[in-house]
């Protein structure tokens, strides 16, 4: 893994920025105020759209140049309405085939869009061919396989050790006298980090929504969105080294979304929720500074993407004070 050196004693820093579909512009607003008010920005980490956000300032793109491209895309861009249409009619087809136990003369899409669009945008801003290592800065994107959840991370080196103990908690058949009994035992597979992949590829896996994009078969791996086990990638970045961890979390905020009116929000929100509290865990433990815009907008509306933007300001402008003290001082 590439390593900078300075000649001060600060520490390196990294700034983890998390999904959340088209809320994921937020993540160009922290850019602007982390980049005005002179926060170094040694590596970058994201999932899902803030992935695309993280390759494109990793890239070189500087946040005002990512801020005119986002204004510029139209829904159009990137979802795929006709495609839309003729994968749902496929899906509730197969559905309807499996109740009646009927085999079902067609293959079924595993995603309302092939995504075809949006690997066309990340090749036209990161090219086809530039590689994990060939940023201006390190770069890190997550994605998971949907058949086993293995976290697979795109890296340009090799994961430090241990960035972090973790916490060990007692079983309650451990304590003395305690009966015996067999229990089914999750065990999470191990990490895959992988290097020589294009950007553009694995920005592409990390952005497949589960049933909105379908997913990409990298090697052997089905990958679908890294939301799914690391939506606000903190801990990646103490893999690649870092420090001193500054995290954006554009997902669920605790607070009632109102607006919920059909089954994709219903599920969308839903997932957010479920999933909300194992992000809060471990942004306690790897995360410095976490900041959190408060958007109350479809997440899935691009014409919203200028309050977007400007919740990021807001929210990384209320940061200021706290990641200036805690990284100097």
């Amino acid at each position: 893994m590439r390593r900078w050196f300075f000649m001060s004693t600060r520490p390196m820093v990294g700034l983890a920025l998390g999904g959340g579909a088209i809320r994921g512009m937020a993540h160009i607003g922290v850019l602007k105020v982390l980049k005005k008010a002179g926060i170094p920005i040694d590596m970058v980490a994201g999932t899902s759209s803030g992935s695309i956000v993280a390759a494109m300032y990793a890239s070189g793109y500087s946040p005002e140049h990512i801020e005119e491209i986002a204004m510029e895309l139209r829904s159009q861009n990137i979802f795929e309405h006709g495609t839309m249409l003729l994968n749902l009619l496929l899906i509730a087809g197969d559905i309807i085939f499996r109740i009646l136990h009927l085999p079902y003369p067609v293959r079924s899409p595993m995603g309302l869009m092939q995504g075809n669009k949006l690997k066309a945008l990340l090749h036209k801003f990161l090219g086809q061919n530039r590689l994990f290592g060939q940023t201006e800065i390190p770069l890190g994107i997550t994605a998971v396989d949907a058949r086993d959840g293995t976290l697979v991370v795109f890296v340009e080196g090799d994961p430090v050790a241990n960035p972090v103990q973790p916490l060990i908690v007692e079983s309650p058949n451990s304590a003395a006298g305690s009966i015996s009994v067999d229990v089914r035992t999750v065990v999470p597979p191990e990490d895959v980090f992988i290097k020589g992949q294009p950007v553009a590829l694995a920005a592409r896996a990390s952005s497949a929504v589960p049933g909105i994009f379908e997913p990409i078969r990298v090697n052997d791996r089905l990958l679908v969105d890294g939301g799914v086990r690391e939506n606000v990638p903190a801990y990646i970045l103490r893999c690649m080294g870092a420090d001193f961890v500054i995290a954006v979390d554009v997902g669920y905020s605790g607070r009632r979304v109102d607006g919920i009116s059909n089954i994709i929000k219903l599920l969308a929100n839903s997932f957010e929720i479920v999933i909300s509290e194992g992000i809060n865990l471990k942004l306690e433990r790897y995360a410095n500074v976490v900041i959190r815009p408060l958007i109350n907008a479809d997440p899935w509306d691009i014409k919203h993407t200028r309050y977007f933007i400007k919740q990021g300001e807001l929210a990384a402008l209320k940061s200021l004070d706290e990641i200036k003290r805690k990284l100097y001082n």
